[in-house]
């Protein structure tokens, strides 16, 4: 009898962790969704990054890019996963979903789950393919543009972290 109940003790522990670890992962989840819904509402940013790659938030990376990389990388981004501005209906009406799915009188916890597995998804391909591109010129650079994109992402981050 001992032992079941240390059992039980030790299953409902690894359930709490389990409930707070998904917590902490959906809290997660959503700050990183309010961000990219964010970018997409404002128009802020570098003026000479194009707007795909800063929504792609490479943050440091898109920064230290030279101007021509950025577009290129840009115009790829544009190419194979939409602009944002393309994508905006779709994401649109994963929020609508999800809005009226928490305001409903009974909760769809597999609504609620799936719509925000949705909206993940969606940011997951474009930062993906991002990373990709980002990935494919660094490869390609020579010595001296490596050199140069090391500097420039250097300067990236002092910046960043003086106040």
């Amino acid at each position: 009898m001992g032992d079941n109940m240390g059992d039980v003790k030790t299953k409902v522990s690894t359930g709490r962790w389990v409930k707070v670890l998904l917590a902490v992962s959906l809290g997660l989840n959503m700050l990183i969704l309010g961000a990219v819904g964010a970018m997409v509402y404002t128009h802020r940013g570098d003026a000479q990054q194009p707007r795909d790659l800063r929504d792609a938030s490479y943050g440091p990376y898109s920064r230290a890019l030279s101007p021509q990389d950025r577009k290129i990388i840009g115009e790829a981004l544009r190419r194979e996963a939409g602009s944002l501005r393309q994508n905006l209906p779709k994401i649109k009406e994963t929020f609508q979903a999800l809005i009226l799915a928490l305001q409903a009188e009974e909760y769809d916890r597999d609504a609620v789950h799936g719509l925000i597995a949705e909206q993940q998804a969606l940011g997951l391909k474009r930062q993906q393919i991002g990373q990709r591109l980002l990935l494919e010129r660094l490869d390609s650079m020579t010595v001296e543009e490596r050199r140069a994109f090391a500097e420039r992402l250097q300067l990236t981050l002092r910046r960043r972290r003086t106040p």
